[in-house]
């Protein structure tokens, strides 16, 4: 199990998700602590890369860019965006 964290600027971007986002991010964050290299990675050119991204939301309106700190088991989602 991974700890999930969230960055300062994303945590000013979650404050500004509409409501109806909180409980698909709330999903993305269990996701996040069970998997998070299912997301895909930030750059094409390099898989291994752990600057990954995930949508959300039952219709994938919101996106967050995270990076997998596989050592020390830790996720720290950078930048969300909903639309």
């Amino acid at each position: 199990m991974y700890f999930v964290e969230t960055a300062d600027q994303a945590l000013a971007q979650l404050d500004a998700l509409p409501a109806e986002a909180l409980p698909h991010y709330a999903e993305l964050v269990a996701m996040l602590q069970l998997a998070p290299w299912a997301g895909r990675t930030y750059d094409d050119r390099n898989p291994d890369l752990p600057t990954r991204s995930q949508t959300f939301g039952d219709r994938g309106q919101g996106l967050a860019i995270y990076l997998v700190l596989e050592r020390q088991r830790r996720v720290c989602v950078l930048r969300l965006h909903w639309h």
